[in-house]
């Protein structure tokens, strides 16, 4: 993501903030999403060029098999068994083209999702490349294979209702499963009770006993990730969920430690830049008994904050809103977010339905641009068009893209790209429109403290823009200092704690959590006995 940060960026929080930004770097990826090579759509080439384009990591997931496939009426059931010929049939290519797809700046990994009525749905992650396909009919087998090969066994929309594709939590074995996905295209799947319910499939909602919550509240151990499963062949789609990882470089072996080690989180779609600390340990650490608890959090975030909820065992013990100590958020601050959102034209009733392709340049005519970052969502499905986006110097961004009301996720027919820039209040900021159709609009950006720009590209049900509000630093970022004194658990031995952050827009964000063991833990167990990700 070179292309979308001026050489010498800096976040607004800067690096060190906390122990974890001191000794790691934060990087993008996406570990579950499929494309024609399996039941779904697109070219896995196509997959690759548009995950090198906006992300650091990812792993391609084809459909590869489910051994208690129901029937389904009128042989619909068919459409997973030729999806699972046409992965099985390539894997020799989908080899080749995943370990071609790696470079110093980008990391690729092989992979392959096995579905499951009774055990639950697992995507394999390789550290290296893999010959064989291996498919077998029982999770402890797949285990196994996992074990022998060093890949990760992820399961993924675990609130489904064991039989019906959700988790079977007997068979969790942290060393080959230390995270779960948390959050994907199908919702969120921390309580039974949590924004983004799963209503999109057909298997039911949220089971309680089986929702990430309620497995940590019995003692079970694991971070969190956040992936898209988009079936639009378009990994790191937003809304849908990424990972954000911790880690100590961009090679398959850093990534690999990274995740084992659980210095990961989940966001759902804004990349919410987000820290998180233990008595000076990071996220995904396991600490000795000790009673005094000193937690440290860092947010960075893409639209105001508005609230940050740390969670104990289960309960919000404290919150934090960022706007409360917003002091001046009316005076212009130089360094600022502002979100250019674009899309929406004729509505589904009408029967106009298409796609619009976009060019924009925007510029700045004093001060600079750190960076921007898209938030592209995967509809429409085209194999040849792109979304592009370019900090060409300092002072011009260039976006190419597309949207429409097809097959738009969740039914938002927009995109948008967030700017980070530093200027004067009354530098101008420009948008250059080239299509749909040609535009110029200007605006100081000392009157977006107050006011929006909204435009249309042309009459009536046209697509349209707008250049959000300036979003303040104040509002965006915000470092957290808590303390907390250590309980006795006897159930679970273990003390954990995780951060939940919101912002207004509704983006939101989860670290993995942090255990505290207790004396009692300690006495029974040991620490972490048997339960560490190796």
């Amino acid at each position: 993501m070179d292309r979308w940060r001026k050489p010498s960026y800096e976040p607004v929080l800067k690096k060190g903030v906390t122990s974890l930004s001191e000794k790691h770097s934060l990087f993008w990826g996406d570990l579950h999403n499929h494309n024609a090579v399996g039941y779904a759509k697109g070219s896995l080439e196509r997959s690759i060029d548009i995950a090198r384009k906006h992300l650091d990591f990812f792993a391609f997931t084809g459909h590869a098999h489910w051994h208690d496939m129901p029937l389904m009426p009128g042989e619909r059931h068919l459409h997973w068994v030729r999806g699972f010929k046409a992965h099985r049939e390539h894997w020799p290519k989908t080899r080749k083209l995943i370990r071609e797809a790696n470079d110093e700046r980008f990391t690729a990994f092989l992979g392959y999702e096995w579905h499951s009525s009774i055990f639950g749905d697992y995507c394999l992650i390789f550290p290296e490349d893999q010959a064989e396909l291996y498919l077998p009919d029982h999770v402890e087998m797949l285990f196994d294979f996992a074990r022998k090969t060093g890949a990760l066994a992820i399961p993924h929309h675990v609130a489904y209702k064991t039989g019906w594709r959700g988790i079977n939590w007997n068979y969790f074995s942290p060393v080959i499963t230390p995270v779960v996905e948390i959050f994907s295209e199908h919702g969120c799947t921390e309580t039974d009770r949590a924004p983004y319910p799963m209503i999109l499939h057909s298997n039911g909602g949220r089971q309680t006993s089986n929702t990430i919550d309620y497995q940590l509240g019995t003692g079970k151990r694991f971070g969190f990730l956040g992936s898209t499963d988009d079936h639009f062949g378009y990994p790191g789609a937003w809304g849908e969920g990424i990972t954000g990882v911790w880690a100590d470089g961009l090679s398959r072996k850093a990534i690999f430690e990274a995740i084992r080690s659980r210095r990961v989180y989940a966001v759902t779609g804004d990349r919410i830049r987000l820290e998180f600390t233990l008595n000076g340990s990071p996220m995904g650490a396991e600490l000795p008994p000790v009673p005094k608890r000193e937690i440290k959090v860092a947010i960075e975030g893409e639209e105001p904050v508005k609230m940050i909820e740390l969670i104990k065992n289960g309960r919000v013990i404290r919150r934090y809103f960022p706007e409360d100590n917003c002091l001046n958020h009316d005076r212009f601050p130089e360094r600022a977010k502002c979100r250019i959102q674009y899309g929406w034209g004729p509505w589904a009733t009408l029967n106009l339905e298409r796609i619009c392709e976009w060019e924009m340049e925007i510029t700045l005519n004093r001060g600079f641009f750190h960076g921007v970052n898209g938030c592209f969502q995967s509809g429409p499905f085209s194999e040849k068009l792109r979304d592009k986006l370019e900090l060409k110097n300092e002072q011009t961004v260039k976006l190419s893209s597309f949207t429409s009301r097809k097959d738009a996720y969740l039914e938002d027919p927009t995109k948008s790209i967030v700017l980070d820039m530093e200027a004067p209040a009354d530098a101008v900021l420009a948008v250059r429109l080239l299509k749909p159709s040609e535009k110029l609009v200007s605006t100081e950006l000392k009157s977006l403290l107050k006011d929006n720009v909204v435009e249309f590209t042309g009459v009536f049900t046209s697509e349209s823009f707008i250049i959000g509000r300036i979003c303040h630093p104040q509002e965006f970022t915000a470092v957290v200092e808590w303390e907390d004194e250590g309980e006795t658990r006897a159930q679970a031995g273990a003390d954990f704690y995780y951060i939940r952050v919101t912002q207004h827009n509704g983006q939101m964000a989860w670290s993995s959590p942090i255990w505290v063991e207790t004396a009692a833990s300690v006495a029974g167990e040991g620490i972490g006995k048997d339960r560490r990700p190796g």
